[in-house]
This record gives structure tokens, C-alpha cells and sequence, in this order.
């Protein structure tokens, strides 16, 4: 099922592209990386200096940082005139969205709006993280094969205002 769900999408998203950098809100921007690219990205389909993310404005230069739970993650850059995005994580393991913008209740708000768009039966559940103080997590799963795909939304003030989507699979 996630393989075809995969197969759809990147289908989609080829079909759809345009020559020239997408003009989007960062918060569409957001929920298009989180629900229709980090699916690619875990399975193993994108690469980070793709045209999928150029297209949508992300430099060829990945960062490479140290992650307690992936081991290493690997991330590009947009910024925007409505802010800078981050898109990234461990192909296969992990997929992450980093937004710092002014509107970041706008971008909260669109990524819980389109996690439906998936198609997937995302129900609340316990944070699977430890509490990180001045960090507000919210955690949904929904079952896909014999594994559960999880979705957190992360609200973090430090160093500034951001935003994040983090999408990962465990064994059920």
C-alpha cells in the first residue's frame, strides 16, 4: 500500500512540475514537502538535490547534521520573502520540514489541515519522544502495512520561531 501510495505521488508531483521555480505560500510550501515529498524522501525515491526541490526554490548544498535518533541527517534550503524552509532528514529512516516564518500559526495550520491528503487514517497518539523543555510536540499515527507511519508537529521558539513536520515509520 505505501508502495503504490509512493508510486502515486511521485507520479503526480512529475506531472505537475513546472520548468520554473514554484511560486507557493511557505505554508503550502510546507504541507507539499510534508505530504506529498517526504513519502518519496523515506522511500528512498528523492534525492535532495533533485529537481522536485529545486523547483521549489532548494539549493544543491546539503547539510549534514548529527541526530540522536537517525544518527545523521542530511538537509537543503530555501529562503523566501516569507521566510526559510528547510527540507531534509534520512532517506529511509526519517523526513523532516523546518519552517521559520512570521506566520508560523499559518503554517501550523495548513500542515494539519492537508495531513487528509495523504489518504492515511492519522489519529492522535502519545508523544513516541522524550518532553524537551520550551518544545511542544504533537504526535499522530496511522497504520500502513505492517508498519505505523507517524507525523509530529513541532512548535519551538528556540533560536527563533519554527515550525516543524517530522514524518518517520516503526514496526507496529
Amino acid at each position: 500500500m505505501l508502495r503504490a501510495l509512493l508510486a502515486i505521488l511521485l507520479l503526480s508531483t512529475a506531472a505537475a512540475a513546472p520548468a520554473q521555480v514554484r511560486e507557493q505560500p511557505i505554508d503550502d510550501l510546507a504541507a507539499d514537502l510534508a505530504f506529498g515529498i517526504c513519502p518519496l524522501f523515506l522511500a528512498g525515491q528523492l534525492s535532495l538535490t533533485g529537481p522536485e526541490l529545486a523547483q521549489r526554490g532548494f539549493g544543491r548544498t546539503v547539510v549534514k547534521q548529527p541526530h540522536p535518533r537517525v544518527g545523521e541527517m542530511s538537509l537543503v534550503e530555501a529562503k523566501r520573502p516569507d521566510g526559510s524552509i528547510a527540507f531534509g532528514g534520512a532517506a529511509g529512516k526519517a523526513c523532516t520540514v523546518v519552517v521559520s516564518a512570521a506566520d508560523r500559526a499559518a503554517v501550523l495550520a495548513r500542515l494539519r489541515a492537508n495531513m487528509a491528503f495523504m489518504g492515511l487514517d492519522f489519529q492522535p497518539t502519545a508523544n513516541v519522544g522524550p518532553e524537551l523543555p520550551g518544545v511542544k510536540v504533537e504526535t499522530f499515527k496511522a497504520p500502513v502495512d505492517a508498519q505505523t507511519l507517524y507525523v509530529q508537529l513541532v512548535q519551538a521558539e528556540v533560536p527563533t520561531a519554527t515550525v516543524a513536520a517530522q514524518l518517520f515509520a516503526m514496526d507496529k
